[in-house]
């Protein structure tokens, strides 16, 4: 541990972040577990006039720049260029930021067992694309405005290729321990990095993830698919008849360029959300599929928004006369046995699972068979709300609503193989191993909760930032950093008491989700004036909240398409879930955070630390 996080331990948490340069953070009344403001774009552009006019793009693959042995080796360059994400007849371009001058990033491609190595090349331009809100802890205090780290979510890398948030570099070439005013990253910079692929194989992806600005630079374009495949995944539907799909929202200026609130006002805007969707990088794309079965790779790339996601059959104006999605795969791997989704499909001890919801960085991996619909139209439509509490009946249904249109041709020439999709899970599944890990018999109790941090000094001070955070804990506070031991698993609980849902994402590990319960309080007052107090120092015990809450109904087990090989899972408000992660692969810094990327960049993440057996 550096003297800089010793001296930081012993500060108090109303200065603790003056460490860092210009500005502190407190924690300050009004606490709440309430829900903090969100905010919707509002493009200036007709472009619901202009629906279902592009194909959707597919991500290109990229080629390794040379292969030595059992290593393939990329070199990517982080550029800003401009391309049509926007309806092609309103004639406007979109200036973006992205790896190898696309959005999305074109895909990687890699194998269990064979590692690849990856150069990270930063050439964007010196002034951000976006508007930086210099009261975001990192984000100001002396820091460049342009900064990136990648990282691998889902990937099993150690601590500097993993993409700590404190380990980046500047477009101009600087690092935080180039710079006096902004503390040293505990985990070193490093370049290229380096993924051993030493895991089963999944729909992995990669994307920015720089301290204080990650929301700025995903919205701005940097993110891509990374995808970690079996050769057995031949037998399923492949080459132009597999399709990574990138579902993410954003507004758009008049000009065509991406709007994003200008963090100049008095409230940081902790819940952004565009309104107009982007699939595959361009807004309400069309797909022209065969009569026959696709394979598709879905993830939620969006800073804020969760998705619940159902086909609409547009001919006969329903919802139940549509394909199956005959899910196969989650975030890390394949499920054991296929899920079906959609009306008549698979009941789980959730209920029936009649429609695809994930939440931000969720994947899914499902083979659609649309035999049997040729010359139908359909709508993959979206009826999520925001911000998301568990609620799925958003009435958005013009905008948000609809985001991606599907077109059946009338005839194929390539039915493809019919597959067991049983078979081959159970066949891919019997090839790789789990790890192994001991139960350690440790349960962690984990809150999730809303504040409204003030800033103490500096050109911002008195400044109020509504936000959220983990554990009633900020980035620098080294109490709040735990140390599971290599080799073994946990139980962690994680109770949100705030009014939204949180994307919980852990770094590193694969987790199984035990179980959710839901809860009523007892005594919220109580456990605001506990909290508060630990939080102002009066006390250096956190409240347990297990004394405030009970259960209201018996805990339940996930739905099977959700429980198994999870790096993220959703945590509704007055909801306890449990997880089971298992601690392999490295020891060291990782950070485990929510996955609403305005949450994550002020304070709701936090590090946690794998140490060697003794």
């Amino acid at each position: 541990m550096s003297d800089r996080r010793k001296q930081s331990r012993y500060l108090n948490r109303r200065t603790v972040l003056k460490a860092g340069g210009a500005a502190g953070l407190a924690a300050a009344a009004p606490w709440t577990t309430g829900r903090v403001e969100a905010v919707t774009g509002d493009t200036e552009l007709p472009v619901e006039d202009h629906k279902w006019e592009d194909p959707l793009p597919r991500p290109g693959t990229l080629t390794p720049a040379s292969r030595k042995g059992q290593t393939d080796r990329y070199e990517i360059e982080l550029t800003e260029f401009t391309q049509t994400v926007l309806p092609s007849s309103l004639g406007k371009t979109t200036t973006l930021w992205g790896y190898e001058g696309t959005y999305p990033a074109g895909t990687i491609e890699a194998r269990p067992g064979r590692s690849v190595e990856v150069e990270y090349i930063n050439n964007l331009p010196s002034d951000h694309l976006l508007s930086v809100d210099e009261r975001v802890h990192g984000a100001g205090q002396g820091a460049p405005a342009v900064r990136t780290v990648t990282h691998l979510h889902g990937g099993v890398a150690a601590p500097e290729d993993d993409g700590y948030p404190e380990a980046w570099i500047s477009s101009g070439g600087q690092t935080a321990g180039d710079i006096a005013s902004v503390p040293n990253s505990e985990v070193p910079y490093k370049n290229p990095k380096e993924y051993p692929n030493d895991q089963k194989p999944g729909t992995l992806w990669y994307h920015d993830h720089a301290l204080g600005i990650t929301r700025l630079n995903v919205y701005a374009g940097l993110a891509g698919f990374y995808l970690l495949r079996d050769p057995m995944e031949n037998a399923l539907p492949s080459e132009q008849y597999e399709i990574p799909v990138l579902f993410q929202d954003r507004t758009f200026e008049s000009n065509g360029d991406l709007f994003y609130p200008p963090g100049d006002n008095d409230e940081y805007e902790a819940e952004f959300a565009g309104d107009i969707p982007v699939v595959n990088g361009k807004v309400y794309p069309y797909l022209e599929v065969e009569p026959r079965s696709y394979r598709f790779r879905f993830l939620n790339g969006s800073n804020n928004r969760t998705f619940n996601l159902r086909f609409y059959n547009e001919d006969t104006d329903s919802y139940s006369d549509v394909p199956l999605m005959q899910q196969i795969g989650v975030d890390l791997g394949f499920l054991d046995e296929v899920v079906e989704v959609g009306p008549g499909g698979t009941v789980g001890p959730e209920g029936p699972i009649d429609s695809m919801l994930l939440s931000g960085a969720e994947r899914a991996d499902v083979v659609v068979d649309f035999s049997g619909y040729e010359g139908t139209t359909f709508t993959v439509k979206n009826n999520a709300e925001f911000p998301y509490a568990g609620e799925n009946s958003g009435p958005d249904l013009d905008s948000i609503g609809e985001m991606l249109q599907i077109r059946v041709t009338d005839s194929t020439s390539n039915r493809g193989n019919d597959v067991n999709l049983d078979g081959f899970l159970n066949g891919v599944n019997g090839k790789y191993q789990e790890p192994e890990t001991n139960p350690s018999g440790i349960t962690r109790t984990f809150t999730l909760d809303s504040a409204v941090f003030t800033v103490e000094s500096g050109d911002f001070e008195g400044d109020e930032l509504d936000s959220h955070f983990l554990d009633l804990a900020l980035w620098e506070d080294d109490d709040a950093i735990v140390n599971p031991t290599l080799g073994t698993s946990e139980v962690w609980e994680l109770y949100n008491t705030t009014g939204d849902s949180h994307p919980i994402h852990l770094h590193l590990v694969d987790f199984e989700v035990l179980e959710r319960e839901s809860f009523t309080w007892d005594d919220e007052a109580g456990y605001q004036d506990a909290a508060q107090a630990f939080i102002d120092g009066e006390t250096t015990t956190r409240p347990d909240i297990s004394n405030y809450v009970t259960p209201s109904e018996a805990p339940t087990l996930p739905n099977p398409n959700n429980r198994f090989h999870k790096d993220t899972v959703l945590v509704n408000p007055q909801e306890v879930v449990r997880i089971r992660p298992d601690f392999t692969g490295f020891t060291g810094l990782y950070p485990w955070h929510c996955h609403i990327l305005e949450h994550e960049d002020q304070e709701m993440m936090l590090p946690y630390e794998v140490v060697s057996p003794e």
